[in-house]
């Protein structure tokens, strides 16, 4: 009777894990071949391809890296159903920040020293919780083009829960998603960063773009395809004033901020000496 009841509960087992198999085949292979196509458009590599694995996406942006996963199940707060996370490096500074959809109810208990922020009336348009350590620093970042984006993200394809968080010097926007091949997953994640491009240039520092015929402050300033500091040979983009080095500029043929798309730069111009300006005046001396 022993050997019996072993016998039919390996039948059990077997069965069960064949059920488990069959239902989690067709979903994982959508995964893998959503994860091939997006490597084939970023030039990355695609890892993960076991049974039990993770299928994600690594490819160069710039002078960074990012990390594409795919995720079965979703990260629990964020509900049921499969989810992409990007992973993306940011070094925006030590404070900390969440965008969050659905918003969390205005009676959530702050977590990790994340508070719920306040903003101005009409401040922000998205319909997102929006917590931080720093309130001014999120603040600046959320600006009229962040949160265009922001809610590019959230409607893309469909309206799904999402999140985006900045913590430990990196920004992760994790997203319910369905993971399908074809162009879906590709326009997520271009999508995501063209956020990350935004969000970049909102902590941009030293760098003051204001109406022609005035001054330009420019100090300690990166090229976004080097990522060298830019000594000489500066050239900024004609359309969204992000500087290059002219050689890199030059290589790439184009503006390297996602969707930017532009092919032409301008040259920056030394401002003349104003007037009565003695410290010039000492320098030259």
């Amino acid at each position: 009777m022993a050997c019996l009841g072993t016998f039919l509960a390996l039948v059990a087992l077997l069965g069960a894990l064949a059920v488990f198999a069959s239902s989690r085949a067709p979903q994982h292979g959508d995964r893998q071949a959503a994860c091939r196509l997006l490597a084939q458009r970023f030039h990355g590599e695609c890892s993960g391809t076991g049974w039990f694995d993770t299928p994600q996406v690594r490819f160069p942006y710039g002078a960074v890296q990012v990390t594409v996963e795919t995720l079965v199940p979703s990260p629990h707060s964020l509900g049921r159903g499969a989810a992409v996370r990007v992973h993306l490096p940011w070094s925006g500074g030590a404070w900390r920040a969440e965008i969050r959809y659905p918003p969390w109810p205005s009676r959530a208990t702050p977590l990790d020293g994340l508070q719920t922020l306040s903003p101005p009336a009409d401040a922000w348009t998205i319909p997102c919780s929006v917590r931080g350590t720093d309130p001014r620093a999120v603040a600046e970042l959320v600006t009229k083009v962040v949160q265009s984006h922001v809610e590019q993200l959230r409607t893309c394809p469909k309206v799904s829960p999402l999140c985006i968080q900045l913590d430990g010097g990196a920004m992760t926007i994790t997203k319910v998603l369905p993971i399908q091949p074809g162009p879906q997953l590709i326009r997520f994640v271009e999508t995501a960063l063209e956020l990350y491009d935004q969000a970049l240039l909102t902590r941009t520092r030293g760098i003051t773009f204001v109406e022609p015929r005035s001054a330009q402050v420019l100090e300690q300033v990166v090229c976004r395809i080097c990522g060298e500091e830019i000594r000489e040979g500066l050239v900024f983009c004609r359309r969204c004033k992000t500087p290059h080095h002219r050689e890199c500029w030059q290589y790439a043929g184009r503006c390297s901020v996602f969707g930017c798309g532009e092919t032409e730069f301008q040259t920056p111009q030394v401002a003349p000496r104003l007037p009565g300006d003695a410290a010039g005046s000492a320098r030259q001396a």
